[in-house]
């Protein structure tokens, strides 16, 4: 992502009243600008209307060349954290990264998750690995539209504590790619709304507002398939038909 992208996204971030932003990848940290990014995000955090912060999401593929920059980034005041996963099935650092797991679970706001991620997406180099695709195929949580265990939720102490935040539907949150598309999540499945760079911002928003599920990953399948009063409702809303199911 260019300069000029990344700061227009943000833009478009603040026309939509964001709180939360997540800057993830590809590897973020291979971004030759990637802490003068932070550093401005954290200065656009700070300067807004709204209370905020961001997050960072890595394979901490930097460790432990470049630990210094992410000891200095856990000082900017808007940045809550770094959620570093690894896995063996998947990473070719893995064993490196879970063998140096202290030292690198010592450096401020580093969370490490090494455990098997329940909402797995079939993007990248799963789509063309033969154990991916059936582990996917087996995982009752899979969903192609998004990293649900990245999102860093934009819900209150008070909705957290009554569980609200696990009603259904609430998933699905603008993605803007490297190029300045806004997606509706980080699948590939998902079509642009409209360009950061290109585009007036109420246009893209309306188109994000008026936009249909495509229903064609699992959470979309199971969107069809299920229930649930509320679903059913959402469905009727969307004008979903009988047969689509």
């Amino acid at each position: 992502m260019s300069e000029a992208t990344f700061k227009n996204a943000l833009r478009f971030g603040q026309f939509l009243g964001a709180s939360a932003y997540i800057i993830t990848g590809g590897e973020p940290t291979e971004h030759p600008q990637f802490s003068e990014f932070c550093q401005y995000l954290d200065r656009f955090v700070k300067q807004s209307k709204t209370p905020g912060g961001f997050t960072v999401t890595s394979n901490g593929t930097w460790f432990p060349e470049r630990s210094e920059e992410m000891i200095k980034l856990a000082k900017l005041q808007s940045y809550v954290g770094m959620q570093v996963y690894t896995n063996p099935k998947w990473y070719k650092d893995a064993s490196f990264i879970i063998e140096h797991s202290k030292e690198l679970s010592a450096i401020p706001k580093i969370i490490l998750t090494t455990d098997e991620i329940r909402s797995m997406q079939d993007l990248g180099r799963a789509k063309t690995n033969e154990q991916a695709q059936k582990e996917i195929a087996d995982n009752p949580h899979y969903m192609s539209c998004l990293n649900g265990h990245l999102l860093f939720k934009q819900t209150s102490p008070t909705r957290k504590l009554t569980g609200l935040d696990h009603t259904p539907g609430v998933m699905c949150k603008p993605c803007i790619d490297y190029k300045g598309n806004v997606h509706l999540s980080e699948s590939c499945l998902c079509p642009s709304f409209g360009n950061v760079n290109d585009d007036y911002m109420l246009d893209i928003f309306n188109n994000l507002r008026e936009a249909k599920p495509c229903c064609q990953c699992a959470l979309g399948k199971k969107f069809l398939k299920s229930d649930n009063i509320k679903i059913v409702v959402a469905r009727n809303l969307l004008g979903f038909k009988e047969e689509e199911k």
